[in-house]
């Protein structure tokens, strides 16, 4: 036996292994899962993008009983962003089982978390914080889970989460097995595993460059409705071979695609909307080159392994570094060279800065220079902008004044600083959203023209 077959996993499961494309099980997950099947505590010491997330998801789904209406599996995450997207890779990975999961954190209306509980829940995934509150208050007990995950249990310490962890751990069931994930082992995390683990084996993986030597990356700073412009610009320059275009949402991977196709390109969307007979024909599609570009989402594209992926686009930055290592990891494969490139916001910065940190490398910066004309510009900081910007822009603010004082004769009002500066702003926005209304406006008249034709 090969795969993940080995293991003596449920029919049910290993379908969902197999609609995530996992072929081959990582050095953590072939570590761990036979350890973890058996019942015993254990401690896990991977880099984020060695696939530590289903060497805990597979062993707790194949613990199910999935007719008990107690909860059985809590996973505990530093961040919302990591709680959403294990809390979706749980989901899919046993949808063949009939799995209801459900996602703990803060941002959203705690009466209707409330009312979920109610219903049945298998597996929990959420921030300490989020749950504490849930259990102070007596909507939720873990008098009868079997396995406990702390994933990141560094950073989750780091983040000053430890009281809480704690105090979740003493009022969970003592028999239960605790499994605990984390990149580094500092003083904090192995006083936490002494003092609630039962004799657990230490897995460490060694770390490797998270990414590849020969793929090139950098990024472009821009606004968010720069991005759907930049895209198809950025493609003529480029004139990828193949190229996988990353979009965090089903809907947007829609928008996106159609965006594309109205301007000529080859594209094709593919996320977890779509049945896994489409999924399977557009990526032997892909493969064969019947098209040239797969503009998709995280949880549709893993194990995307085709040759000749030129480059990678990460159109929406993802929110932790692991989904980009994958992403990234789409391209540059077996020693050849590929291209990664990430349009961000101007408020995405940090979590780059955060990226570069988890990948131990530096990210080029790039500057956008005009949408429709898409030039690429080397990175430059704000402190190294040419004089001669300075007075074009000094030139441009005293004709405005000019102007505005010509409009307006007889007795000089008073106005209050920065008055005409925000006035110049709100004129841009307005500009920027008649324009964004407009491309809506022509991509709903060009899809009821085709949804037409179709029908005649």
């Amino acid at each position: 036996m090969s795969g993940f077959t080995k293991f003596g996993l449920k029919k049910e499961l290993l379908d969902g292994i197999k609609d995530l494309y996992y072929t081959e099980p990582t050095p953590i997950q072939e570590r761990t899962i036979p350890l973890a099947l058996e019942g015993k505590d254990l401690i896990g010491q991977a880099q984020t993008g060695t696939g530590k997330t289903a060497a805990f998801v597979i062993p707790l789904l194949q613990t199910m009983e999935l007719n008990s209406r107690s909860i059985q599996g809590l996973i505990m995450t530093p961040t919302r962003e990591l709680a959403i997207q294990i809390g979706n890779d749980v989901a899919e990975l046993g949808k063949h089982m009939g799995v209801h999961v459900l996602t703990l954190h803060g941002g959203k209306d705690i009466q209707a978390q409330i009312n979920r509980l109610k219903d049945q829940t298998h597996i929990v995934v959420g921030t300490p914080g989020r749950i504490l509150d849930h259990m102070k208050r007596g909507t939720l007990h873990f008098g009868r889970i079997k396995m406990l995950v702390l994933d990141e249990a560094d950073k989750m310490l780091e983040m000053g989460f430890l009281e809480d962890v704690e105090e979740i751990i003493l009022q969970s069931n003592k028999d239960r097995q605790t499994l605990l994930f984390s990149a580094t082992m500092n003083d904090q995390v192995k006083q936490l595993a002494r003092r609630f683990m039962f004799q657990p084996p230490h897995i460490k993986i060694e770390a490797k460059q998270a990414t590849a030597e020969k793929t090139k990356q950098y990024y472009y700073v821009m606004n968010q409705s720069d991005k759907i412009e930049a895209l198809p610009s950025l493609l003529k320059v480029l004139k990828p071979y193949l190229a996988i275009i990353f979009v965090n949402t089903q809907d947007r991977v829609e928008h996106v695609t159609e965006k594309l196709q109205m301007q000529g390109f080859e594209a094709k969307a593919l996320h977890g909307g779509l049945s896994q007979k489409k999924r399977e024909q557009l990526m032997d599609e892909f493969r064969n080159i019947k098209f040239q570009y797969l503009v998709c989402t995280d949880i549709a594209a893993r194990g995307v392994d085709v040759e000749g992926v030129t480059h990678v686009i990460n159109f929406d930055l993802p929110s932790d570094p692991e989904s980009y290592i994958h992403r990234v990891g789409r391209t540059g494969r077996a020693g050849q060279e590929g291209t990664a490139i990430t349009f961000v916001s101007p408020r995405q910065k940090a979590i780059m800065q955060k990226i570069e940190k988890a990948i131990k490398q530096t990210i080029e910066e790039k500057v956008l220079t005009g949408v429709k004309g898409f030039v690429e510009v080397p990175g430059r900081e704000k402190s190294k902008r040419k004089p001669t910007e300075k007075v074009e822009r000094r030139a441009k603010t005293n004709e405005n004044q000019t102007i505005a004082s010509q409009e307006k004769p007889g007795k000089k009002q008073k106005v209050k600083p920065g008055y005409k500066k925000k006035a110049m702003l709100e004129q841009v926005r307005q500009e920027k959203r008649e324009k964004q209304k407009q491309i809506r406006e022509r991509i709903v008249k060009e899809i009821r023209s085709r949804k037409a034709k179709s029908k005649a």
